[in-house]
């Protein structure tokens, strides 16, 4: 027997296989740790990627707003975020100067206790406002429409900031190719309507299934990355911060700049140590979506599961791993469970927006494969998404491993949301061949 582990929540669970199985162990390749995320934030800012120095950036300005991810994102904050105040007060922006601003998009509010845990005391005690982004606010403006067609509103105040800096992590995500760079505007201070439009670009209603250049790891040709990148050069963000963090949470690389630019740099250096080929299509995978915040939710964990899906044969299997402290996630989950597929279209069509693109997605691929899940969720709400519910990782291989082939292709990846399985060429489908082959985004 091999013993394996994989995050659950905010514990581990652990588990052993059987010998003899032709077993894939998917990781990335290691991303040391910086050894001073400050040090490395003071240099970028000294010399950014595609703008002037923030000396130079902040020349003659008197007060800043920093945009940071919402609680359903670890970014390192502690670890770096302080010394962007330090930097900021060098150039005469004083702390009582220096807002913090959640890009919340449409998520709830956070927490006073999530924003001290996500930011850092030192961060929260400094800054003289935390302001949650509300997408339905009165207050929100017009700042133009982007080539598609989006008209975008933002929070006035961050986009009358005298200095605005956005911040935020890069990695994969199902439909807008990588998180990062843009995605702290759209969805992040957006408008609800501008988010909701934006993301029906991820479904293409002819095809009856998302639109063509919509998966993870592609940002070129992607309709609503794309979309993303034209809300943000409406918006001119002053500074860039983004991290790539490794599989310890511990901050692997940093960049600052035109957000373009530091996105594209930084999904190049995710893409060449998450990028993992697959030697065959499985039969079987068994994953950990990452423990927390990314398996808080079904609707977070959903990515682990999608990204698994790119590397597992149809009928296939898959047992996935994800506590579900704080439940589904959005409320319209519950609603659009019990739809059935014809009915999920017509939702689609009169309604897309993250709660259905992730309902599609979770009926689509119960449909194409065998879905097993091992949570802390109700399981009459698993079992109603098409998914055979377990409480326990032992429960579900005693139900899948007696019906294996003995030549069956196994995989385990013990944190499937950080990574991108690609299969060798003549395994995948030709879009998604050409899909891959796009690694960077517009300067």
């Amino acid at each position: 027997m091999s013993e394996h582990q994989l995050r659950y929540g905010r514990d581990y669970i652990s588990f052993a296989l059987p010998d003899g199985l032709k077993l894939q162990t998917l990781r990335g390749s290691e991303m040391p740790a910086l050894p001073d995320p400050a040090k490395t934030l003071r240099e970028a800012l000294a010399d950014p990627i595609g703008r002037p120095p923030l000396s130079r950036v902040a020349k003659d300005k008197e007060s800043a707003i920093i945009v940071v991810a919402d609680h359903t994102r670890n970014n390192a904050y502690e670890l770096w975020l302080p010394e962007l105040f330090n930097q900021l007060n060098a150039v005469g922006i004083p702390d009582s100067r220096i807002a913090l601003y959640v890009g919340n998009g449409t998520h709830r509010p956070d927490t006073d206790a999530e924003k001290r845990e996500r930011l850092g005391k030192e961060a929260c005690r400094r800054a003289s406002v935390i302001h949650n982004h509300d997408c339905d606010a009165p207050s929100l403006v017009k700042v133009g429409r982007t080539d598609s067609g989006t008209v975008i509103y933002v929070d006035e105040r961050v986009y009358k900031a005298e200095l605005l800096l956005i911040t935020g992590g890069i990695t994969y995500h199902y439909f807008a190719g990588y998180t990062g760079g843009r995605k702290a505007i759209l969805p992040g201070v957006a408008g609800r309507q501008s988010i909701r439009v934006n993301h029906t670009r991820a479904y293409d209603p002819q095809r009856r299934d998302f639109a063509a250049g919509v998966r993870p790891g592609v940002l070129i040709g992607n309709p609503v990355s794309d979309d993303m990148h034209d809300a943000a050069t409406l918006v001119r963000p002053d500074m860039c911060v983004n991290v790539v963090l490794n599989s310890e949470k511990q901050v692997a690389w940093l960049g600052a700049g035109d957000y373009s630019y530091v996105l594209r740099i930084g999904a190049q250096y995710l893409d060449a140590h998450n990028r993992v080929p697959v030697e065959r299509p499985a039969d079987l995978a068994i994953i950990g979506s990452g423990g927390y915040p990314k398996d808080m939710t079904m609707f977070q964990a959903h990515k682990s599961l999608r990204h698994a899906s790119l590397a597992v044969k149809d009928g296939g299997t898959i047992i996935w791993t994800a506590r579900c402290d704080e439940g589904e996630g959005p409320a319209i989950l519950a609603q659009l469970r019990a739809l059935d597929m014809d009915e999920l279209h017509e939702q689609l069509q009169r309604n897309f927006n993250l709660g259905s693109a992730c309902s599609f997605s979770l009926k689509t691929l119960s449909q194409r494969l065998h879905l097993h899940m091992v949570t802390e969720l109700d399981p009459a709400v698993v079992a109603g998404w098409g998914i055979i519910p377990h409480a326990t990782i032992q429960s579900a291989l005693d139900a899948v491993l007696p019906h294996l082939a003995a030549d069956a292709a196994v995989m385990f990846a013990p944190d499937m949301s950080n990574l991108l399985p690609e299969l060798a060429a003549e395994e995948a489908e030709p879009e998604e061949q050409v899909a891959v082959d796009t690694g960077g985004t517009q300067p």
